[in-house]
Protein backbone atom coordinates (compact mmCIF):
# COMPACT_ATOMS: atom_id res chain seq x y z
CA UNK A 1 0.00 0.00 0.00
CA UNK A 2 1.08 4.11 -0.58
CA UNK A 3 0.32 7.01 1.10
CA UNK A 4 -1.35 9.15 -1.48
CA UNK A 5 1.06 12.15 0.08
CA UNK A 6 4.73 12.46 -1.48
CA UNK A 7 7.72 14.76 -0.49
CA UNK A 8 10.81 15.31 -2.43
CA UNK A 9 13.63 14.47 -0.45
CA UNK A 10 17.11 13.92 -1.02
CA UNK A 11 19.61 11.62 1.06
CA UNK A 12 16.68 10.23 3.01
CA UNK A 13 18.98 7.49 4.18
CA UNK A 14 20.84 10.33 6.84
CA UNK A 15 17.60 10.61 8.11
CA UNK A 16 15.80 7.80 8.74
CA UNK A 17 15.98 4.50 8.57
CA UNK A 18 12.29 4.19 7.41
CA UNK A 19 13.23 5.76 3.80
CA UNK A 20 15.37 4.30 2.54
CA UNK A 21 15.35 6.22 -1.06
CA UNK A 22 16.81 9.37 -2.59
CA UNK A 23 15.27 11.94 -4.59
CA UNK A 24 11.51 11.47 -4.98
CA UNK A 25 10.21 9.30 -2.68
CA UNK A 26 6.44 7.94 -1.89
CA UNK A 27 5.76 6.10 1.55
CA UNK A 28 5.23 2.64 0.43
CA UNK A 29 4.79 0.44 3.49
CA UNK A 30 3.72 -3.46 3.83
CA UNK A 31 2.18 -5.58 6.71
CA UNK A 32 4.98 -6.47 9.17
CA UNK A 33 4.28 -9.17 11.64
CA UNK A 34 6.41 -7.17 14.25
CA UNK A 35 4.98 -3.85 13.63
CA UNK A 36 3.54 -1.78 16.81
CA UNK A 37 1.16 0.03 14.15
CA UNK A 38 -2.26 -2.09 13.50
CA UNK A 39 -4.85 -1.66 11.08
CA UNK A 40 -7.48 -3.95 10.56
CA UNK A 41 -6.08 -7.39 10.77
CA UNK A 42 -2.77 -6.03 9.80
CA UNK A 43 0.25 -4.62 11.71
CA UNK A 44 2.82 -2.05 10.10
CA UNK A 45 5.81 -0.88 11.02
CA UNK A 46 5.37 2.86 10.53
CA UNK A 47 2.07 5.22 10.71
CA UNK A 48 1.49 8.41 8.83
CA UNK A 49 2.14 10.91 11.89
CA UNK A 50 5.82 8.51 12.43
CA UNK A 51 6.27 8.86 8.45
CA UNK A 52 6.26 12.72 8.65
CA UNK A 53 8.35 13.28 12.19
CA UNK A 54 10.97 11.33 10.06
CA UNK A 55 10.44 14.02 7.23
CA UNK A 56 10.09 17.17 9.61
CA UNK A 57 13.94 17.80 10.03
CA UNK A 58 14.76 18.44 6.27
CA UNK A 59 11.92 21.37 6.50
CA UNK A 60 10.40 20.35 3.67
CA UNK A 61 6.50 21.22 3.54
CA UNK A 62 3.49 18.45 2.62
CA UNK A 63 1.21 19.48 -0.19
CA UNK A 64 -2.22 20.87 1.69
CA UNK A 65 -4.25 19.70 -1.16
CA UNK A 66 -2.14 16.49 -1.52
CA UNK A 67 -2.43 13.57 0.91
CA UNK A 68 -4.69 12.86 3.58
CA UNK A 69 -2.76 11.05 6.00
CA UNK A 70 -4.46 7.51 4.61
CA UNK A 71 -2.82 4.71 2.73
CA UNK A 72 -3.80 3.96 0.05
CA UNK A 73 -3.67 1.59 -3.08
CA UNK A 74 -5.45 4.08 -5.84
CA UNK A 75 -4.01 7.44 -5.50
CA UNK A 76 -2.68 10.01 -7.65
CA UNK A 77 1.04 10.75 -7.69
CA UNK A 78 3.25 13.40 -10.25
CA UNK A 79 -0.10 13.81 -12.21
CA UNK A 80 -0.81 10.20 -12.43
CA UNK A 81 -3.57 7.98 -11.12
CA UNK A 82 -2.31 4.68 -9.65
CA UNK A 83 -4.01 1.32 -9.21
CA UNK A 84 -1.46 -0.83 -7.39
CA UNK A 85 -3.92 -3.56 -6.76
CA UNK A 86 -4.41 -3.76 -10.90
CA UNK A 87 -1.19 -2.72 -11.73
CA UNK A 88 -1.87 0.04 -14.09
CA UNK A 89 -1.56 3.59 -14.35
CA UNK A 90 -3.98 6.14 -15.90
CA UNK A 91 -4.52 10.03 -16.03
CA UNK A 92 -6.82 11.27 -13.69
CA UNK A 93 -10.15 12.15 -15.63
CA UNK A 94 -9.67 16.20 -14.55
CA UNK A 95 -5.87 16.02 -16.15
CA UNK A 96 -7.65 14.09 -19.17
CA UNK A 97 -9.97 16.48 -20.03
CA UNK A 98 -7.57 19.08 -19.70
CA UNK A 99 -5.25 17.76 -22.06
CA UNK A 100 -7.91 16.34 -24.34
CA UNK A 101 -9.11 20.12 -24.28
CA UNK A 102 -5.52 21.64 -25.09
CA UNK A 103 -4.78 19.33 -28.06
CA UNK A 104 -8.70 19.81 -29.61
CA UNK A 105 -8.18 24.00 -28.75
CA UNK A 106 -4.94 23.72 -31.34
CA UNK A 107 -6.39 22.05 -33.86
CA UNK A 108 -9.18 24.50 -33.58
CA UNK A 109 -6.86 27.40 -33.99
CA UNK A 110 -4.18 26.73 -35.98
CA UNK A 111 -5.25 23.82 -38.39
CA UNK A 112 -5.11 25.90 -41.34
CA UNK A 113 -3.62 29.00 -39.67
CA UNK A 114 -0.35 30.25 -38.29
CA UNK A 115 1.12 29.78 -34.86
CA UNK A 116 3.23 31.16 -32.67
CA UNK A 117 6.74 29.11 -31.06
CA UNK A 118 5.25 29.14 -27.81
CA UNK A 119 1.64 27.20 -28.45
CA UNK A 120 4.21 24.93 -30.09
CA UNK A 121 5.55 24.08 -27.14
CA UNK A 122 2.92 24.06 -24.56
CA UNK A 123 0.61 20.84 -26.57
CA UNK A 124 4.46 19.35 -27.11
CA UNK A 125 5.05 19.63 -23.61
CA UNK A 126 1.91 18.47 -22.89
CA UNK A 127 1.63 15.52 -24.60
CA UNK A 128 5.67 14.42 -23.61
CA UNK A 129 4.15 14.07 -20.15
CA UNK A 130 1.51 11.78 -21.21
CA UNK A 131 2.64 10.03 -23.24
CA UNK A 132 3.66 7.85 -20.44
CA UNK A 133 0.95 6.08 -20.06
CA UNK A 134 0.46 6.46 -23.58
CA UNK A 135 3.75 4.86 -24.94
CA UNK A 136 2.38 4.45 -28.74
CA UNK A 137 1.97 8.19 -28.70
CA UNK A 138 5.73 8.78 -28.40
CA UNK A 139 6.06 8.28 -32.17
CA UNK A 140 3.67 11.23 -32.83
CA UNK A 141 6.18 13.74 -30.80
CA UNK A 142 8.98 14.30 -33.09
CA UNK A 143 6.60 16.19 -35.76
CA UNK A 144 6.14 18.98 -33.42
CA UNK A 145 9.53 19.12 -32.23
CA UNK A 146 10.91 19.22 -35.55
CA UNK A 147 7.93 21.83 -35.91
CA UNK A 148 9.43 24.05 -33.02
CA UNK A 149 13.11 23.48 -34.45
CA UNK A 150 12.14 25.90 -37.85
CA UNK A 151 11.40 28.66 -35.48
CA UNK A 152 14.86 28.81 -34.52
CA UNK A 153 14.23 30.54 -31.36
CA UNK A 154 12.20 33.17 -32.35
CA UNK A 155 8.91 33.86 -30.91
CA UNK A 156 7.62 37.02 -32.91
CA UNK A 157 7.12 35.03 -36.16
CA UNK A 158 4.57 32.50 -36.62
CA UNK A 159 4.36 29.56 -38.78
CA UNK A 160 2.14 26.89 -40.47
CA UNK A 161 2.06 23.54 -38.81
CA UNK A 162 3.56 20.79 -41.44
CA UNK A 163 0.91 17.98 -42.13
CA UNK A 164 2.73 15.37 -40.32
CA UNK A 165 2.09 17.81 -37.16
CA UNK A 166 -1.49 18.17 -37.64
CA UNK A 167 -2.03 14.22 -38.43
CA UNK A 168 -0.30 13.37 -35.19
CA UNK A 169 -1.97 15.95 -33.15
CA UNK A 170 -5.31 14.06 -34.65
CA UNK A 171 -4.12 10.83 -33.74
CA UNK A 172 -3.63 12.29 -30.10
CA UNK A 173 -7.27 13.83 -30.24
CA UNK A 174 -8.54 10.33 -30.85
CA UNK A 175 -6.77 8.62 -28.57
CA UNK A 176 -7.50 10.99 -25.74
CA UNK A 177 -10.81 11.15 -26.68
CA UNK A 178 -11.01 7.06 -25.92
CA UNK A 179 -12.48 6.48 -22.42
CA UNK A 180 -11.42 4.63 -19.27
CA UNK A 181 -7.63 3.81 -21.08
CA UNK A 182 -4.85 3.19 -19.06
CA UNK A 183 -1.34 1.40 -19.20
CA UNK A 184 -0.80 -1.75 -18.41
CA UNK A 185 1.92 -2.46 -15.47
CA UNK A 186 1.52 -6.56 -15.35
CA UNK A 187 4.76 -7.33 -17.05
CA UNK A 188 7.80 -8.35 -14.75
CA UNK A 189 10.46 -5.96 -13.96
CA UNK A 190 13.26 -8.62 -14.93
CA UNK A 191 12.83 -9.03 -18.93
CA UNK A 192 12.74 -12.84 -20.50
CA UNK A 193 16.07 -13.57 -22.28
CA UNK A 194 13.88 -15.82 -25.41
CA UNK A 195 17.70 -16.14 -27.14
CA UNK A 196 15.99 -13.55 -30.13
CA UNK A 197 19.15 -12.34 -31.89
CA UNK A 198 18.46 -9.16 -35.08
CA UNK A 199 21.29 -7.84 -37.65
CA UNK A 200 21.14 -5.87 -40.74
CA UNK A 201 23.42 -5.64 -43.59
CA UNK A 202 23.48 -2.71 -45.84
CA UNK A 203 24.72 -4.95 -49.04
CA UNK A 204 22.42 -7.73 -48.73
CA UNK A 205 19.24 -7.71 -45.96
CA UNK A 206 17.85 -8.54 -42.58
CA UNK A 207 18.70 -11.48 -40.04
CA UNK A 208 16.81 -12.66 -37.12
CA UNK A 209 18.01 -15.48 -35.29
CA UNK A 210 15.35 -17.12 -32.30
CA UNK A 211 16.70 -20.22 -30.17
CA UNK A 212 18.79 -21.99 -33.23
CA UNK A 213 16.42 -20.95 -35.98
CA UNK A 214 16.77 -17.90 -38.55
CA UNK A 215 14.80 -15.77 -40.48
CA UNK A 216 15.98 -13.56 -43.13
CA UNK A 217 14.57 -10.62 -45.67
CA UNK A 218 16.62 -9.82 -49.15
CA UNK A 219 17.15 -5.78 -49.89
CA UNK A 220 15.68 -4.73 -52.73
CA UNK A 221 18.46 -2.66 -54.90
CA UNK A 222 17.20 0.53 -54.56
CA UNK A 223 16.23 0.31 -50.89
CA UNK A 224 18.34 3.49 -50.13
CA UNK A 225 16.80 6.44 -50.34
CA UNK A 226 17.58 9.73 -48.33
CA UNK A 227 17.08 9.11 -44.87
CA UNK A 228 17.13 5.58 -45.10
CA UNK A 229 20.53 3.74 -43.81
CA UNK A 230 21.75 1.54 -41.34
CA UNK A 231 20.44 2.42 -38.41
CA UNK A 232 16.93 2.56 -40.29
CA UNK A 233 17.41 -1.03 -41.21
CA UNK A 234 18.44 -2.35 -38.04
CA UNK A 235 15.58 -0.35 -36.33
CA UNK A 236 13.19 -2.62 -39.19
CA UNK A 237 14.95 -5.63 -37.77
CA UNK A 238 13.44 -5.27 -34.36
CA UNK A 239 10.31 -4.09 -35.84
CA UNK A 240 10.21 -7.76 -37.73
CA UNK A 241 11.50 -9.54 -34.74
CA UNK A 242 8.80 -7.66 -32.84
CA UNK A 243 5.82 -8.92 -35.74
CA UNK A 244 7.43 -12.59 -35.09
CA UNK A 245 6.69 -13.40 -31.71
CA UNK A 246 3.63 -11.38 -31.56
CA UNK A 247 2.55 -13.63 -34.68
CA UNK A 248 3.35 -16.61 -32.31
CA UNK A 249 0.88 -15.72 -29.37
CA UNK A 250 2.93 -14.18 -26.65
CA UNK A 251 1.14 -11.45 -24.53
CA UNK A 252 1.53 -9.90 -21.16
CA UNK A 253 5.39 -10.67 -20.96
CA UNK A 254 8.32 -8.08 -20.81
CA UNK A 255 11.34 -9.37 -23.82
CA UNK A 256 15.02 -9.56 -24.03
CA UNK A 257 16.07 -9.01 -27.34
CA UNK A 258 19.57 -8.47 -28.85
CA UNK A 259 20.74 -6.05 -30.92
CA UNK A 260 24.40 -4.47 -32.28
CA UNK A 261 23.42 -1.04 -32.89
CA UNK A 262 23.24 1.35 -30.32
CA UNK A 263 21.12 3.93 -32.13
CA UNK A 264 18.36 1.76 -32.93
CA UNK A 265 18.27 0.71 -29.45
CA UNK A 266 17.82 4.20 -28.35
CA UNK A 267 15.17 5.16 -30.18
CA UNK A 268 13.13 1.66 -29.72
CA UNK A 269 13.98 2.34 -25.84
CA UNK A 270 12.58 6.16 -26.71
CA UNK A 271 9.81 4.93 -28.70
CA UNK A 272 10.43 7.63 -30.95
CA UNK A 273 13.09 9.13 -33.27
CA UNK A 274 13.80 12.43 -35.02
CA UNK A 275 14.57 10.61 -38.69
CA UNK A 276 11.33 9.63 -40.30
CA UNK A 277 11.67 6.24 -41.39
CA UNK A 278 12.97 5.49 -38.22
CA UNK A 279 10.13 6.90 -36.03
CA UNK A 280 7.93 5.32 -38.59
CA UNK A 281 9.63 1.96 -38.15
CA UNK A 282 9.00 2.43 -34.22
CA UNK A 283 5.89 3.73 -34.57
CA UNK A 284 4.72 0.92 -36.22
CA UNK A 285 6.65 -1.57 -33.81
CA UNK A 286 4.70 -0.23 -30.95
CA UNK A 287 0.97 -0.55 -32.55
CA UNK A 288 1.54 -4.06 -31.85
CA UNK A 289 3.28 -4.56 -28.79
CA UNK A 290 0.64 -1.97 -26.80
CA UNK A 291 -2.18 -3.76 -28.06
CA UNK A 292 -0.47 -6.85 -27.04
CA UNK A 293 0.83 -5.43 -23.30
CA UNK A 294 4.56 -6.98 -24.64
CA UNK A 295 7.34 -4.71 -23.11
CA UNK A 296 10.73 -5.36 -25.29
CA UNK A 297 14.35 -4.19 -23.76
CA UNK A 298 17.11 -4.38 -26.06
CA UNK A 299 20.30 -5.39 -24.93
CA UNK A 300 23.60 -4.65 -27.01
CA UNK A 301 25.83 -7.48 -28.03
CA UNK A 302 28.66 -6.76 -30.15
CA UNK A 303 28.87 -7.59 -33.65
CA UNK A 304 31.22 -10.90 -33.35
CA UNK A 305 29.17 -12.52 -31.03
CA UNK A 306 25.89 -11.33 -32.71
CA UNK A 307 24.62 -15.00 -34.39
CA UNK A 308 22.28 -13.02 -37.00
CA UNK A 309 24.99 -11.57 -37.68
CA UNK A 310 25.87 -14.14 -40.81
CA UNK A 311 22.03 -14.17 -41.73
CA UNK A 312 21.81 -10.80 -42.45
CA UNK A 313 25.39 -11.22 -44.93
CA UNK A 314 23.19 -13.99 -46.63
CA UNK A 315 25.06 -16.54 -44.96
CA UNK A 316 22.14 -18.53 -43.93
CA UNK A 317 21.55 -21.89 -41.93
CA UNK A 318 19.93 -25.52 -42.88
CA UNK A 319 16.61 -25.17 -44.36
CA UNK A 320 15.15 -27.41 -41.81
CA UNK A 321 15.87 -24.43 -39.13
CA UNK A 322 14.47 -21.66 -41.14
CA UNK A 323 11.34 -20.32 -39.34
CA UNK A 324 8.70 -20.26 -41.41
CA UNK A 325 6.88 -16.71 -41.60
CA UNK A 326 4.10 -16.14 -39.98
CA UNK A 327 3.16 -12.64 -40.59
CA UNK A 328 2.62 -9.82 -43.47
CA UNK A 329 4.62 -7.38 -44.36
CA UNK A 330 3.42 -3.72 -43.83
CA UNK A 331 2.73 -2.47 -47.06
CA UNK A 332 5.39 0.10 -47.29
CA UNK A 333 8.03 -2.60 -46.73
CA UNK A 334 6.84 -4.88 -49.65
CA UNK A 335 8.81 -2.93 -52.11
CA UNK A 336 12.04 -3.01 -49.96
CA UNK A 337 11.83 -6.50 -48.42
CA UNK A 338 11.40 -9.84 -49.45
CA UNK A 339 11.58 -12.99 -47.57
CA UNK A 340 13.39 -15.52 -48.08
Amino acid sequence: MIANAVVNIWHAKEVSPILKYEDDIGAFRSPNLLGPFKEGDFSYAYDHDLLVSHVAPLGVPWHPEKGDGVFREVFTFIGFLWNLPNKTVSLPEAKHLKFLHRVSEFLTKYKSCQCPLIEVEKIHGSLCHVAFVYQDGRSRLPSLSNFATTFQGNRLVKRYPPRAAISDLQWWLERLSTPGFFRDLNLSLSPVDIGLYVDACTSWGIGIFWEGRWLAFRLSPDWKTEGRHIGWLETLAIELAVYLVCSRGLRNTHLLFHSDNQGTIGSVAKGRCRNTHINDSVRRTFDVLVPASVDVTLAYVESASNPADPISRGILGSAADRIPLSFSLPPELVPVLSHV
